[in-house]
């Protein structure tokens, strides 16, 4: 309960346009709470700013972006006419894909001409990867580049 209450609070606090100063290791809450963040490793710092731009500087790492829509096998068969596209998992509920892209900007620009072309009922396009978790993975646990 307190946590929660300190959440509040501190939500409470940051849209009166005061600035709160947090030090976590629970991410998720890390991400509920900043707009900009600056992470530490060994005394270094080893990243800073809104979690979008960091994300964006982590080059060996294809982006992931969640896509839901009425037809995600032809967005799936037309994607990999990028030479960008890494992997593509189709969501068990036949509704949904997970992109790994070396150039997300083009996908979105993909996706954008077949929902013009085709018709496509696109109900979500989201990045699956731009939140303090996969930064701190991609940053801080050394996870390598994927396949």
């Amino acid at each position: 309960m307190a946590r929660a209450e300190t959440i509040a609070l501190f939500q409470a606090l940051a849209k009166e346009g005061r600035y709160v100063l947090l030090s976590s290791h629970i991410l998720h809450e890390v991400d509920l709470l900043s707009d900009r963040v600056v992470l530490v490793h060994h005394g270094y710092v080893v990243a800073e700013g809104d979690i979008p731009g960091v994300r964006d500087e982590i080059h060996e790492r294809p982006a992931q972006v969640l896509l839901r829509c009425d037809r995600p096998s032809l967005v799936a068969s037309r994607i990999f006419e990028l030479d960008s596209a890494v992997e593509i998992k189709i969501h068990e509920d036949g509704k949904g894909l997970l992109v790994h892209t070396r150039d997300a900007e083009k996908f979105y620009l993909l996706v954008n001409r077949l929902v013009l072309e085709h018709g496509l009922d696109l109900e979500a396009v989201s990045p699956a990867d731009e939140d303090v978790q996969a930064v701190y993975r991609y940053l801080i646990e050394g996870e390598g580049p994927s396949s």
